[in-house]
């Protein structure tokens, strides 16, 4: 095979050294032939296009309808092949539901505003809670209306049953109102199982005089669980009907009447007390609680001996008799003249 390469190549290599310098190749043929004005263009066209070679180099550039008949056969198999898209149908599913928030039940703020002002002929102090003889763990948290004494301010104790002073203090009564809203917590030890207490709260005046007093007994527990019982009758326990607001009273003798609802069997003190806390005149009046609890009506001639006219505090008040100490005390002030 090399040997016959090898003499291919010498002979091609001689006769091209034979082919003189000067010898031009001759041109090609015009594509565009020159036809006589007196032949008809279409015949003389058609019969050249027919033997000329260039009509054969052109033909393939006119012959592109495969290509686009492939195209258009492609596109139609591919929509043919190609399904369509299939619908997607989403469920959904709910979530669980959610409850309700709870509702809240709050205890009552120490601020007046917003809460029920009591009716009129509401005591001047009413424990809300704790209610009578309810059984309390240490400490007491105590709930109650009060009409502010002098400088909006009232007190509360805690005696036991001996009579000793186991808590107290001094609280501010601030309200738009006559009565104010407040609450209190007053912690206690107690020696023995049980013991019976007072609760008390009272309002003085600008002299010092006490305006009103309220108690209720409670029995103080040094174990076990508390129980709460709801509050008595809130209305006030004394009513006066005599002698009436703005009356002036003259003659040395004042006459008391009016109606009252008795914590106990003890007597009842009504006295006329002047600025300087001296008591001008004194009478004990007898009652006892009715069986229904009611009221029971009262009258009692206080005489008095004054040089000039003056302010005096009327008080009716009555004593606790299971421990030493005033259980209950209403008063008004009169002006009383010689």
């Amino acid at each position: 095979m090399q040997h016959r390469f090898y003499l291919t190549c010498s002979l091609l290599i001689i006769l091209t050294a034979c082919v003189p310098a000067t010898t031009n190749p001759s041109p090609l043929p015009t594509l565009t032939p020159v036809v006589p004005v007196t032949t008809r263009p279409t015949v003389t066209l058609l019969e050249y296009a027919t033997s000329s070679p260039t009509s054969e180099i052109i033909s393939p550039t006119l012959e592109a309808s495969p290509t686009l008949a492939v195209t258009l056969i492609s596109e139609a198999t591919i929509t043919e092949t190609i399904p369509p898209l299939p619908t997607l149908a989403i469920t959904l599913t709910p979530g669980p539901t959610i409850p309700p928030l709870p509702t809240l039940n709050l205890l009552p703020t120490p601020a007046a505003t917003g809460l029920p002002q009591p009716k009129v002929g509401s005591a001047a102090i009413q424990f809300l809670t704790p209610g009578p003889l309810s059984k309390l763990l240490s400490p007491v948290k105590v709930y109650a209306y009060a009409i502010p004494g002098f400088g909006n301010k009232g007190s509360i104790f805690l005696y036991g049953e001996d009579g000793r002073l186991m808590a107290s203090e001094v609280y501010q009564l601030i309200a738009a109102y006559p009565w104010a809203y407040f609450n209190w917590t007053l912690p206690f030890e107690i020696q023995g199982a049980g013991e019976l207490a007072r609760l008390t709260m009272s309002t003085q005046d600008q002299y010092g005089r006490l305006t009103a007093v309220n108690s209720l007994h409670l029995i103080l527990l040094s174990e076990g669980y508390s129980i709460i019982n709801p509050p008595g009758d809130l209305n006030e326990r004394c009513v006066i009907e005599q002698p009436r607001p703005g009356l002036r009273i003259a003659g040395g003798m004042l006459r008391v009447a009016g109606e009252m609802r008795p914590f106990n069997s003890l007597p009842l003190v009504v006295e006329l007390i002047a600025w300087d806390g001296n008591v001008i005149s004194s009478q004990l009046v007898t009652i006892s609680p009715a069986s229904d609890g009611g009221y029971l009506p009262f009258q009692v001639d206080l005489t008095y001996s004054i040089s000039t006219g003056s302010w005096v505090r009327l008080v009716v008040r009555q004593p606790d008799d299971r421990i030493a100490g005033t259980m209950y005390l209403y008063s008004r002030e009169v002006f009383l003249n010689p």
